[in-house]
C-alpha cells in the first residue's frame, strides 16, 4: 500500500498514533509554579515593610532625644531673646511644660527669678527626731516665666502659696494684679533634687513675688542638712540636731535657691522643747514661751549671703563668752560639766 494511501483503517491508525503520543506527554501546573512566585513575592514585601517600619521608629527615637538634648543645652546655656536687669546663669524665655521646656531637668537653677530673703521658721522634735517647717522666699522676676524651680532634696512640701508683692526695689507695681497667683501644679523632681510650681500666668520681669511653702522631714544621721548627733554626760546618751550646710545641704533643711550666686538675708526661728537652747548664726532677738510648753528662739537678720552659711542647733550646751579688747563678744558652746 502506497504513502498516500489514505484508506479509512489507516486514518484510524493514524488516530491510535496520535493518541497514544498525547497521553505520554506530560504537561507541568504552570498555575502553581506562578502562585508560587507571588507568595514568594509578597513575603519579601512583607518583610521590606516591617524592616522599614524598624528602620523609620529607630530614626524617630534618635532624633527625638538628639532634640530634647538640644532643647536643654539651649536652656542651660541660656540662650534668650528677653534680657533682665541682672542675668544668673542666664534663662531661656519658657513657654509652659506642656510645649516640653522642662528647665527642672536642668542641672543648675534656670536662673529667672533670684530671692531676696528668706523668713523660715523651723519646729524640731526631739523625741521623734522630725521636724516642720514654713519658708516665706521674697523673689524678685528676671525673666517672664510660669515656673517656680528651687532646690528640695527628702523634704515632703505639703503646701505652696504664691503672691504679688509690687515692684523691684520695694516700690508698688505700676500695673494691677497683685494678691494671690493662681497655682497650676506643684511637684518634686527627685533626680536633680528640685520642686517645681507650676503657675497659669507668668511672672512679670522686676516685679516681686513671695513664695510660701510648707514641709517636713526627718533629722537624719548622716551628718548632712539638718542632722542629728549625740554624745554621754554621766553615762547618759543625749541628743542634739544641728546643721551642716556646706556645699549644697541647705536643700535638705528647706526648699531654697541652693547655689553660691544666689545671696539673700535669711530670718530664722526655731521652735523646740523647753529643755534645750537653740542656736544660729545672729544673737538671740527673743525667746516666746508657747501653749505647749515649747520655746521658739528667734534670731537677727542676717547679712546677704549664700544659703551654705546658714546654721542653726538645738542642743542643752552651756556657754561661756567674753568681750575681745576692741568690743566684739565671743561665745564659746559645749557640753556640760566640760568648762
Amino acid at each position: 500500500m502506497g504513502l498516500n494511501d489514505s484508506s479509512p483503517g489507516a486514518m484510524r491508525n493514524g488516530r491510535g498514533l496520535s493518541d497514544q503520543w498525547a497521553e505520554t506527554v506530560v504537561v507541568r501546573p504552570r498555575t502553581t509554579e506562578r502562585h508560587i512566585t507571588v507568595h514568594k513575592r509578597l513575603v519579601l514585601g512583607f518583610a521590606l515593610s516591617i524592616l522599614t517600619l524598624i528602620i523609620v521608629t529607630a530614626l524617630a527615637v534618635v532624633l527625638s532625644v538628639r532634640f530634647e538634648d538640644c532643647g536643654s543645652r539651649d536652656v542651660a546655656t541660656g540662650e534668650s531673646g528677653s534680657r533682665g536687669s541682672t542675668k544668673l546663669n542666664g534663662s531661656k524665655g519658657e513657654r509652659g511644660d506642656e510645649e516640653g521646656v522642662q528647665p527642672w531637668r536642668n542641672l543648675r537653677l534656670p536662673g529667672t527669678l533670684r530671692p531676696r530673703h528668706y523668713d523660715l521658721r523651723i519646729a524640731v522634735y526631739m523625741d521623734n527626731f522630725t521636724f516642720s517647717g514654713e519658708v516665706s522666699i521674697e523673689l524678685e522676676c528676671i525673666n517672664a516665666t510660669r515656673f517656680i524651680v528651687l532646690h528640695s532634696d527628702r523634704l515632703e512640701v505639703d503646701r505652696v502659696s504664691v503672691t504679688a508683692e509690687g515692684g523691684a526695689n520695694g516700690r508698688p507695681a505700676n500695673r494691677p494684679g497683685g494678691g494671690a497667683m493662681r497655682i497650676h501644679r506643684h511637684f518634686p523632681h527627685p533626680t536633680t533634687q528640685m520642686h517645681v510650681v507650676v503657675l497659669h500666668r507668668e511672672l512679670k520681669p522686676l516685679r516681686v513675688y513671695r513664695l510660701n511653702v510648707s514641709f517636713e522631714a526627718a533629722i537624719e544621721d548622716e551628718l548632712l542638712g539638718f542632722f542629728r548627733s549625740s554624745y554621754t554626760l554621766h553615762r547618759e546618751k543625749r541628743f542634739l540636731a544641728l546643721t551642716q550646710f556646706s556645699p549644697i545641704h541647705a536643700r535638705k533643711a528647706f526648699p531654697c535657691f541652693d547655689e553660691p550666686v544666689y545671696k539673700a538675708t535669711f530670718s530664722v526661728a526655731l521652735r523646740h522643747d523647753a529643755r534645750y537652747a537653740a542656736l544660729s548664726n545672729m544673737p538671740e532677738e527673743r525667746r516666746v514661751l508657747e501653749e505647749d510648753a515649747s520655746v521658739t528662739t528667734r534670731f537677727s537678720r542676717t547679712p546677704r549671703m549664700s544659703t551654705y552659711y546658714l546654721a542653726w542647733a538645738v542642743c542643752n550646751f552651756t556657754f561661756r563668752e567674753t568681750t575681745s579688747d576692741t568690743g566684739v563678744t565671743v561665745s564659746e558652746r559645749t557640753t556640760l560639766g566640760a568648762l
